[in-house]
């Protein structure tokens, strides 16, 4: 369909608001000294992998829908450097093996080449939220738990849905097993424990729509499952279910945005990153890293 159903939520995504920098009381890290301050920092493997990466890759830049923001693309979305993020990757998979997490939720495309890569890792199954461009040329097939957001990287609204038939391969054996295991119970209990992962946490609002949206994904997929599955077995014993968003994983999170505070508090989720963004500055283009410093990054290329 075209138009957008009634009960679709749209989240609010304001444009970037960089902190101001003291350059007297914060200085850049020199470039030739990078290397040893990133060997010396209090970062953990994972996060001087990332912040080695950052140093030769990134650059500070302009988006569409999102104002000053860090173009890291060739590190992390248009080309992956294992030497850069395997130490994260092996960090952020732990962090997803402990929580007993079931099915991993990727927002964009942009997020899903590391999404995958800790799917791998973690060998949890991952389930992409792709972005559709709001057209009228084009209609949309506003699937369970579809939402709309403005973008970051582009102009306008875009409507965040999920592949039905991919949520249910990801789901089924995760249900399949929950049910082989109560076989001598006089009911069934069924449920999914979500965790959600992106390239880059900034304001919170993509984690905070992605967790709701969950609730609406998974409620889908085990009223699906079940009804195929009474159909298969004749299993007729009463069923109830709970859905959660146990954890949220990623390579950065912009601090200065506070988005900690605003999952904590929505979701009770403490989210786990490789390195903690806390200042940005386009003039000279910098970062600032909790446990390392303002890390100059790369002048926009042309």
């Amino acid at each position: 369909m075209t138009d957008r159903p009634t009960n679709v939520p749209r989240y609010q995504r304001n444009h970037e608001a960089p902190v101001p920098i003291v350059r007297e009381r914060v200085p850049l890290i020199a470039e030739s000294a990078i290397g040893d301050a990133i060997a010396e920092s209090s970062l953990s493997p994972g996060g001087r992998g990332l912040a080695l990466g950052l140093a030769a890759l990134a650059s500070v830049r302009a988006f569409p829908g999102g104002g000053l923001g860090i173009e890291y693309g060739s590190l992390l979305k248009t080309a992956v450097h294992p030497a850069f993020i395997a130490d994260h990757v092996a960090e952020a998979s732990a962090h997803l093996r402990e929580a007993a997490v079931d099915v991993l939720l990727i927002p964009g495309m942009s997020g899903y080449p590391i999404g995958s890569i800790y799917s791998f890792a973690a060998g949890v199954p991952a389930i992409l939220l792709k972005k559709n461009e709001i057209r009228i040329d084009r209609p949309i097939d506003y699937s369970p738990g579809a939402f709309v957001i403005p973008s970051y990287t582009g102009e306008g609204d875009v409507v965040m849905t999920v592949d039905p038939a991919g949520v249910r391969s990801a789901i089924a054996p995760v249900l399949e097993a929950q049910v082989a295991a109560q076989q001598d119970e006089s009911g069934i209990e069924l449920a999914i424990r979500f965790a959600g992962a992106d390239d880059i946490i900034d304001k919170g609002s993509m984690a905070v729509a992605i967790s709701e949206s969950a609730e609406a994904i998974g409620e889908w997929a085990i009223e699906s499952w079940l009804l195929d599955y009474r159909a298969r077995t004749g299993d007729q014993r009463p069923a109830t279910s709970s859905i959660a968003v146990v954890a949220w994983i990623t390579p950065m999170i912009k601090s200065y945005n506070r988005p900690q505070e605003q999952l904590q508090r929505l979701l009770g989720i403490t989210p786990f990153a490789g390195l903690e963004i806390t200042a940005l500055q386009s003039e000279p283009p910098a970062i600032g890293i909790a446990g390392l410093g303002m890390l100059p990054l790369k002048r926009q290329a042309s």
